[in-house]
């Protein structure tokens, strides 16, 4: 459990308020992605209004023109354009590292940090 709770710790950095919606649609895109919005719906069995929701908030541009956390992008699909891309930033994969060394314990920790 302390992997986990310094991985939502690091998760926090982010946005203190992240939904889990939001950390499934981040997850299934850093494991599977590239890959269509439409397939991310797919995966994580939500609407695609959520899927557009929350890969807005992970993108550039959050609503009402705030910014979003810069973590993916989303681009138009060459060969259909009427579906998007969406994939890791360089800030997301390195985010993405993090997150992993975390969980996979190769990250430095202190056997007292939640003692």
């Amino acid at each position: 459990m302390l992997r986990w709770i310094r991985a939502l710790r690091l998760i926090q950095t982010q946005d203190e308020r992240m939904q889990a919606q939001t950390v499934l649609v981040l997850s299934i895109i850093a494991e599977f992605g590239p890959m269509r919005m439409s397939q991310v719906r797919d995966d994580a069995g939500i609407s695609q209004a959520s899927v557009s929701r929350n890969c807005a908030a992970l993108g550039k541009i959050h609503r009402k023109g705030a910014p979003g956390l810069g973590l993916i992008k989303a681009e138009e699909d060459p060969m259909d354009r009427k579906h998007k891309i969406v994939s890791l930033t360089p800030k997301g994969e390195a985010f993405i590292d993090t997150l992993r060394d975390i969980l996979e314990d190769r990250g430095e920790r202190s056997d007292n940090e939640y003692h």
